[in-house]
Order: C-alpha cells, then structure tokens, then sequence
C-alpha cells in the first residue's frame, strides 16, 4: 500500500509543478494583455476590442487550474479553529468527508462542464476573435479533475514525509495502512 500511496504522491509532486508552471505562464500573460490594453488605450486613444475576449479566457484557465492546487495544499476556505480542537480520529473522519464532498463537486464540475463545453463549444464562437467558446468552457472540466486528483492527495497520508503525522494519527485510531 505504501508504494501505491508513494506512487501516487509522486504522480501529484509532477502534475502540482506542471500545473503551476501553466497557471504562472496564464497569469504572466493576462498581466501583459491586460498592460497591452491599457497602453494602447492611453497612448492611441481606442482600446483594442479583443483584449476583453482573451483576458476571460486566460482568467478562467487560470483560476480553474489554480483552484485545484490549492486544494493539495488544504489552501481552500476551511475552519481551523474547529479542526484543531478535533481528536486524532475525528480529524481523520473530516478529512474523509473533506474529500467525499469534494468528489461530489468534482464530479458535477467534470460531468456538467463537459457537456457544457461541448453543447456551447459546437454553436458559439467569441464575438470579435472568433474562438470557439468549447475552449473557455474547457476550463471547468479540467479545473474539476485537478481539484479531484489533488483532493485525494490531501486525503491520502504522505509516506514520504519523515514525520507523517496523518499516518500516524491513523494509527492511533486504530486504522493500519
């Protein structure tokens, strides 16, 4: 089980490092789009009309993306002062349920997104740039799986880590990886 569990942190160590090297580069050049507009607007007088267009899509690929490496790092909105006042074994409870209702939003995400993306990317294109609106809509589904993939990493204890202290809360409660 520990090579699983060593695997599959691993697996996330890799897609956590892709995945903030994409967000970065996203909000890199929604930055420079943005600036872009800004100065052509100051020094020509006309703003360009389709920076709105490209800035939507970049802002939405990159939230979606960072929302799901958030959640390896437990940085969603959660109540600590709560948790920590938990024993071992019901901190180990909530983190289960942690990662249950987040598959459930996962699973709407990825299910509903893609339907959307598809429905809305078949008929609708950008008004002044004309980009399929499939690649706007695309953001949901694939935000939804990383948030997934990485809300189980957050679930699942660390055997890699020198003082797993997850694991060793497990056992405490008496469950034995």
């Amino acid at each position: 089980m520990n090579k699983l569990l060593i695997a599959y942190q691993a697996f996330l160590d890799l897609l956590e490092k892709a995945s903030m090297a994409v967000a970065m580069i996203l909000t890199g050049l929604l930055f420079v789009n943005t600036a872009t507009g800004i100065i052509v607007d100051q020094v020509v007088g006309n703003s360009l009309i389709w920076i709105e267009e490209v800035n939507n899509l970049l802002f939405a690929w990159a939230i979606f993306i960072g929302a799901g490496i958030i959640a390896r790092r437990g940085g969603h909105i959660g109540v600590e002062m709560i948790y920590d006042l938990l024993g071992p074994y019901l901190q180990w409870v909530l983190r289960i349920v942690y990662a249950a209702l987040a598959l459930i939003i996962v699973w709407v995400m990825v299910y509903y997104g893609v339907k959307m993306a598809l429905f809305v990317g078949r008929y609708q294109t950008s008004l002044y740039l004309d980009i399929n609106l499939f690649y706007y809509y695309l953001s949901v589904p694939v935000g939804g799986a990383l948030l997934g993939l990485f809300s189980i990493g957050a679930a699942l204890p660390d055997p890699r880590t020198p003082a797993n202290v997850m694991q060793e809360d497990m056992q405490t409660v008496g469950v034995d990886l």
